[in-house]
This record gives structure tokens, sequence and C-alpha cells, in this order.
């Protein structure tokens, strides 16, 4: 499961819908009800699970309409499933307010910028508030290599081919004001390097 433990409201859901329903109607309708995002692979390993089976391939054919289209559920299916349901204009209980924060796998912190599920790491979304949109071809770095630090002044714009001199340098783990020598470094190797390739495009020679 992922790390992710079913409530019995989630359990009973596979129990009630699956019967009938495709893979993917049980990961949609899953979606909608609970507000999180399952995968397929996670609803089949439910089905097996709970040793359930739909009777389906898990996949729509060409102009299939689902069984169960334009149908209501059976008094008793709804007494049982009503608690769980997503109703219009509710928000699922996991639901992350616009300003929320978390860490992604890479340990940068991300900030969530917009509905209904739109998030951006901080550091450039700091960035970007003080100084404007960044530039294709750029990219936001930390001054003392601390992803956790995302205040302005330990940030620093650099171009995508100056950040590949200081790794390939081995300039990438220096802080601080040897940070920034690294970064001059950097700037001047890709401007010479710039510059090379454009004598030799005009068939320039030394």
């Amino acid at each position: 499961m992922n790390g992710h433990r079913y409530t019995e409201d989630e359990k009973e859901f596979f129990v009630i819908y699956v019967p009938g329903h495709s893979h993917r109607e049980v990961q949609q309708e899953f979606i909608q009800r609970f507000g999180w995002e399952i995968t397929l692979s996670q609803v089949k390993g439910s089905i097996a699970r709970y040793n359930l089976n739909t009777g389906r391939t898990g996949y729509f054919s060409k102009g299939h309409t689902p069984k169960n289209k334009g149908q209501k559920m059976s008094p008793e299916a709804y007494e049982k499933c009503k608690g769980t349901m997503f109703k219009k204009g509710h928000s699922p209980q996991n639901h992350r307010p616009v300003g929320s924060e978390r860490i992604n796998k890479d340990g940068y912190i991300e900030i969530k910028v917009d509905e209904p599920n739109k998030w951006m790491p901080k550091h450039r979304f700091i960035w970007q508030q003080a100084n404007g949109k960044i530039p294709s071809g750029h990219m936001v770095v930390f001054r003392d290599n601390d992803r956790a630090n995302v205040t302005l002044d330990n940030l620093m714009m650099i171009t995508r081919k100056e950040n590949a001199v200081i790794n390939h340098t081995g300039l990438s783990k220096t802080m601080g004001e040897t940070k920034e020598l690294a970064v001059t470094y950097a700037k001047l190797v890709s401007t010479t390097h710039q510059r090379k390739k454009g004598k030799k495009k005009n068939g320039e020679t030394k």
C-alpha cells in the first residue's frame, strides 16, 4: 500500500464497489470519494489482498459504457457508502490549503501555490516573489547548500550551464563566499566556452 493504511470506510468501499467494475473505474471512483491519488497498482493490490474479483480486464474497450451508467446505487449500498462520498463543493479530509508546505523525496521544501494540487519548490517561489520569473535555462541554488534554508539572502540564481561547470569541477560543496567565487569562476568558464563556439561557428581561427 506504499505506506498508506486504509480506513474501514475505504476497505468497505472496495468490498462494495469492486464487483462489476474495471480497475480504472475503481481507481477513479476511489479518488473522487476519498480525495487522494491511489494508483492502479494499489487498486490491483487491494483487490487481490481482499480476495475480490472485478470480472473485468481493468481496461475500457473502445465504445465501452460502464454497466452502472445512469443507474443509482441501491439503498443498502448507499447507506453503507454515504458517509465516505465526496460531495460536490466539499474538500477531502486530507485536503491541503494554499500555503501548505511539505518536503519532497529530494529534501526540498515545496509550497502549495494553487488549487487543486499545484506545488512548487519554496526556494524558487521565494526568489520569484522578490525578483520575478526565473528565466529559462536558469536555476536557484543555496549559498550554504542547505535545502531547508530558503531565506532570500541564501539564494543565488545561476544558469544550468554554470551549475554543470560547478559540478564538473567539484565545487558544488563550497559554501558562502567560496560558493560565490565558484559561481564567478563558472560564469567565466561558460562565457569563454561560448566565445570559442562562436568563433568556430564563424570560421575564425586563433
